[in-house]
C-alpha cells in the first residue's frame, strides 16, 4: 500500500479509474439511492470540475495547436508588424517635436553673439501648483556651478541653486524668493522683476521699481533682463506686460508680467556657463 502512494503513475491510474467509475455511477439514472447519490455527487464535485476544465484547457491547446492554419500565423504576424509600425510613428513624431524645440532654443541663442551654454533636459519638478524648481540632468561632472542663468527658446527660466554630480536645481524666476534685473524693452527703463504668488489659472510676474514720472508703461511692453547684478545675461526675454497699475502711495508703478516661458511644459533648457567674456 506504502508502494502505491509513493508511485505516482500508478496513484494517477488509480485515480482516473475512480473517476470514470463515479461517471458511470451517475450515468445510471434510477437505479441508485438518492441519498447516496447526492452524499457522492457533493464530495466529488470538485473533483469534477476541476477534471472538466482541465479537460476543456488541454482540448483547447490541441485544437489552437493543430488547426492553426497559415492565415491565422500570417495575421498575427501583421497584427505584430502593425503595433511595433504605431509605435515607431509615435517614436518619430516625438523626435521631431525634440528636434524643433532644441532648433529652437540654438536659434535663440544664437542671437547672443557671446554665450557659451549646454543643453539639459528636464527630469524633475518640484511638488506644488507651479514647477518653480526643476531638475535638469546636468551637474558637477559637467562643470555646472550654482548661480548660472537658465534660459530656453522661449526666454529666461531661472537659475542654478544646488548642483550635485550628474544633476542640478534650477529655480525659476516665478518663484517669490526670485528677483530679476530688468528693463522695458521699448522704453529703456530699468526695474525689477519678482516671481508672485497666485491662485489663478497661471503663473506671474511682478514689475516693481518703477517711477511713474520716467515712465509710461502700457500692456504689451516686453520685459527683458538689463544685465545689472552680473548673474543673468542682458536682453534675455523675460515677459510682456499684462496689466499696469499705481502702488498705494502713487509714486511708483507696478504690474503683472506674464513669462515668455511655459513652465507647466518645459522639457529642455540652456545653461549659460559663460557670458560677455566670461567663463
Amino acid at each position: 500500500m506504502k508502494k502505491l502512494f509513493t508511485n505516482k503513475p500508478i496513484l494517477i491510474t488509480v485515480i482516473a479509474v475512480v473517476l470514470l467509475l463515479v461517471i458511470a455511477f451517475f450515468s445510471a439514472g434510477s437505479r441508485t439511492i438518492p441519498w447516496v447519490e447526492n452524499a457522492v455527487g457533493t464530495v466529488l464535485r470538485p473533483i469534477q470540475t476541476f477534471a472538466f476544465k482541465a479537460s476543456n484547457s488541454i482540448a483547447g491547446f490541441f485544437g489552437n495547436l493543430f488547426n492553426t492554419t497559415e492565415a491565422d500565423l500570417e495575421n498575427a504576424k501583421l497584427r505584430q508588424d502593425l503595433a511595433m509600425y504605431e509605435q515607431d510613428k509615435l517614436d518619430l513624431e516625438e523626435l521631431r517635436r525634440e528636434n524643433e524645440r532644441l532648433r529652437g532654443m540654438l536659434d535663440y541663442a544664437g542671437t547672443f553673439s557671446d554665450l557659451e551654454y549646454m543643453t539639459a533636459q528636464v527630469i524633475g519638478t518640484s511638488n506644488g501648483v507651479w514647477f518653480d524648481v526643476l531638475t535638469i540632468n546636468v551637474g558637477r561632472n559637467q562643470g555646472i556651478e550654482t548661480d548660472m542663468p537658465v534660459m530656453c527658446g522661449n526666454g529666461l527660466v531661472g537659475r542654478v541653486t544646488d548642483v550635485g554630480a550628474g544633476w542640478c536645481k534650477v529655480t525659476a524666476i516665478i518663484d517669490s524668493s526670485v528677483s530679476v534685473a530688468a528693463t522695458v524693452e521699448r522704453t529703456r527703463d530699468n526695474c525689477m522683476v519678482r516671481g508672485v504668488f497666485s491662485t489663478s489659472s497661471s503663473s506671474g510676474l511682478e514689475l516693481y521699481y518703477l517711477p511713474t514720472d520716467l515712465t509710461d508703461l502700457v500692456p504689451g511692453d516686453v520685459i527683458m533682463t538689463s544685465g545689472i547684478g552680473g548673474i543673468y545675461p542682458k536682453g534675455i526675454r523675460i515677459g510682456t506686460v499684462e496689466e499696469v497699475m499705481l502702488d498705494r502711495e502713487g509714486s511708483s508703478v507696478n504690474a503683472i508680467v506674464a513669462p515668455s516661458v511655459d513652465f507647466l511644459h518645459l522639457e529642455e533648457v540652456m545653461v549659460i556657463t559663460g557670458f560677455g567674456g566670461e567663463n
